[in-house]
């Protein structure tokens, strides 16, 4: 049971009632050491209903059921009843404290009432004096602007008069008091005059913020319209002194100069007043219109003949010494240079250029014409030099930035026809292209012996093709820097469709020669080959044109793609890298019929080393010491051949020629050596069958030993070694011939 009453969770020990020393003063006391009164007269409570239930359950149930320490259980409801006594006799002191203790409460609520009601007041008041001081300051800056706008001065300028009274008051543009601000000027400093409406602006500009914080404010709202007439005669000012300073006194006095400081001060103010677009187009209107409908005539633009443009580029000199002397120094001013429109005026685009721009475009469209191609080329290639002359005027990368992305600069380039000036180009080289296919050659090449040697191209289609890859990429007739890529098309197309109409002909051709090579060329695709030189002729004008593009061609149209591509020189190397090798394998069937033809030219004197066997057989001569005459014949078509063609063939393609020529040769020779050597062996072998006389079987031999068949083969071995020499004269190593070397052996005396 015991365990049963220590279950719930109170402020004391409900073991301490069971305790023999238990006294009820002693437990209060240390219970109130823990906890408050109340919260011990709850838990007492609590405990007491906890024990009166046990009880009732104790009595109701069965006399054997009932706990062993039941007496105990009534002890200790016993001593309980003294603890409730003495809560009870505490709870009167208690009540009275709580009651003072509200009566503290309710004081500390109205004085914080009155604290708070003395703070609502404090900031009344605070907010009354930033009301006033607010209002004092506005005052205070609307007296300073009064002061430095002169206002009390003007009488026109607070409020504006009944229109009715007289009848031509805007008839002035704006600046109704331009003669009275001139004579002020005249009296005081420009400069300063300038400079104190650009502190009013500041003012002006502070007043505003200052007037939306106290917009609510009475007093402030008085303030309204006088703040709306300073603003408007802010504006009338700044207006009126732009105008005094851009228009000088005389208006036909050209050699007036504007005041850049003086004008500075100014622009900064339509700047802060974000009205940039007032002084840009007064200055447009005042200055730069007058100029153009001035200068930029017709009859300037023409020249000496109507239509030609030929004043172009002097008009442009005109306007630009006029920007430059009008305001070139005004162009460098800060407020100038900012990239964005908000933060600066945009004097050079929109007060010049615009309408120089305009002028151009509408009165003087015949510029953009592009009927003919000579005259749009060099009218876009002066026009281009004047827009970057004008963008030079920039002081900073921001403006120069803004300039170029200007809305009219941008429909300036936009009047050019790029597309149907390229189409004019494209038609022209075409048709001259194709004009100049068939037609036969006309110019005779160089020896290698030459120095330098020419590399004059034969045909007229060769040398149409270079003149034309060379316009393409002219900058002074033809080329223009925004049809980049379609010259860089147009060049490449042009080589290729050079290259596809001499592939036919060419192979034609060749087959015609391997079949008859003494035969006239007929019916080959080209009227221009009709013999084997004009063959080889032709391998010369593509081997010269690869040349030339490789050289020539690539250095310049690198320069204008560099800009663009990562590495120029693997770009244009795998542009043109087919149809190089088109060219190239073209070349290599010119070169291959050459050498073919070159061997049947040698092989014609391979049938005199027969005369070998007449001059040793039965002669009794003596054994060989130097070759024979006819051995120079044999390489001589070979030496005239690379004489004339040489310089055409590169170190590898010139060896492999070379060795394609003498390997036919070499086998040939070897073949007559041997049909030579065999007749003479079988002569030999005959008398000696024969057992013919002694005597004569020994006059065969000479005084040497040798027998005619030896003394063949030897001659014929120095006549190889005559060929192998003169091969050598030629850059050729003559060992490298497979073909030689078997005839080489084939020379060697059998064991």
């Amino acid at each position: 049971m015991a365990a049963a009453m220590r279950g719930g969770t109170y402020c004391f020990d409900v073991d301490a009632f069971t305790r023999e020393d238990f006294e009820v003063s002693a437990f209060l006391k240390d219970c109130r050491s823990r906890n408050p009164m109340e919260t011990i007269h709850q838990d007492l409570k609590a405990f007491q209903t906890t024990l009166e239930n046990q009880a009732r359950r104790f009595g109701s149930a069965p006399t054997d059921t009932k706990p062993s320490d039941y007496t105990e259980f009534l002890q200790l409801s016993s001593r309980l009843q003294g603890v409730d006594e003495a809560v009870s006799s505490v709870r009167a002191p208690l009540q009275a404290i709580l009651h003072r203790v509200d009566q503290a409460h309710e004081a500390m609520r109205k004085l914080q009432k009155r604290v708070q009601d003395q703070a609502a007041r404090a900031r009344e008041l605070q907010s009354a004096e930033a009301d006033l001081q607010l209002s004092i300051r506005i005052s205070e800056k609307l007296l300073v602007l009064e002061e430095l706008l002169e206002i009390g001065s003007f009488e026109d300028a607070p409020e504006p008069q009944d229109e009715s009274t007289d009848d031509d008051a805007d008839s002035d543009d704006g600046f109704d008091n331009f003669d009275l601000v001139r004579h002020k000027r005249i009296d005081g400093n420009a400069s300063e005059v300038c400079a104190s409406l650009e502190r009013a602006t500041q003012l002006l500009l502070q007043l505003d913020l200052e007037f939306l914080e106290g917009v609510d404010i009475p007093t402030v709202q008085r303030e309204e319209k006088r703040i709306a007439v300073i603003e408007e005669t802010l504006l009338r000012r700044l207006e009126t002194e732009l105008a005094t300073e851009i228009v000088p006194d005389a208006f036909y006095n050209r050699d007036h100069r504007i005041n850049a400081e003086t004008l500075g001060f100014l622009l900064h103010s339509y700047v802060l007043l974000q009205k940039s677009h007032v002084p840009e187009d007064t200055i447009a209107r005042l200055l730069v219109q007058p100029f153009a409908e001035e200068n930029i005539t017709r009859g300037k633009l023409d020249g000496r003949v109507r239509g030609s443009c030929e004043g172009l580029e002097q008009l442009f000199d005109e306007i630009l010494a006029f920007v430059r002397t009008k305001f070139g120094h005004v162009l460098a001013l800060p407020v100038c240079q900012a990239a964005h429109n908000k933060c600066s005026v945009d004097l050079l685009g929109n007060a010049i250029w615009k309408p120089l721009c305009e002028t151009l475009t509408t009165k003087h469209a015949v510029i953009f014409k592009t009927a003919d191609a000579e005259r749009f080329h060099r009218n876009y290639t002066i026009s281009m030099a004047f827009l970057a002359k004008m963008e030079a005027l920039c002081v900073s990368d921001a403006m120069r930035q803004r300039f170029r992305a200007h809305e009219s600069v941008v429909a300036f380039k936009e009047q050019w026809n790029m597309d149907v000036y390229f189409q004019l180009r494209c038609n022209a080289m075409s048709a001259r292209m194709e004009k100049s296919f068939g037609e036969v050659r006309t110019v005779e090449r160089a020896t290698s012996a030459e120095t330098p040697p020419r590399l004059s191209l034969c045909f007229s289609s060769s040398r149409s093709l270079w003149t034309t890859l060379l316009e393409c990429w002219d900058e002074t007739s033809v080329y223009l820097s925004p049809l980049l890529p379609e010259f860089t098309k147009l060049s490449l197309q042009l080589v290729l469709h050079y290259a596809t109409v001499w592939r036919d002909p060419i192979s034609n051709a060749v087959s015609q020669l391997q079949t008859n090579p003494k035969a006239a060329l007929a019916n080959v695709g080209l009227s221009c080959l009709q013999t084997a030189e004009d063959v080889l002729s032709a391998a010369h004008d593509f081997h010269v044109i690869q040349s030339q593009i490789l050289d020539d061609l690539f250095p310049v149209v690198k320069k204008h793609i560099e800009p663009f591509v990562d590495d120029a020189d693997d770009f244009l190397t795998d542009l043109y890298q087919e149809v190089l090798a088109e060219l190239s394998s073209l070349e290599d069937q010119c070169w291959a019929a050459g050498a073919m033809l070159v061997a049947e030219d040698c092989k014609k004197v391979l049938p005199a080393l027969r005369t070998v066997k007449g001059q040793y057989q039965m002669t009794n001569k003596p054994a060989p010491t130097a070759p024979s005459t006819y051995v120079s014949n044999i390489i001589r078509p070979l030496a005239e051949f690379l004489d004339r063609w040489g310089s055409d063939l590169a170190s590898d393609r010139r060896d492999a020629l070379v060795e394609s020529v003498l390997d036919p040769v070499c086998s040939m020779y070897a073949t007559l050596s041997a049909e030579l050597l065999k007749s003479a062996q079988e002569l030999e072998d005959s008398l000696k069958s024969r057992k013919m006389q002694r005597s004569f079987v020994t006059d065969t031999r000479g005084a040497d030993g040798l027998s005619d068949t030896a003394k063949m083969r030897l001659q014929l071995q120095l006549d190889l070694e005559e060929m192998k020499r003169l091969v050598k004269e030629l850059d050729v190593e003559l060992e490298q011939c497979a073909a030689f070397q078997e005839a080489l052996a084939a020379l060697e005396p059998a064991d």
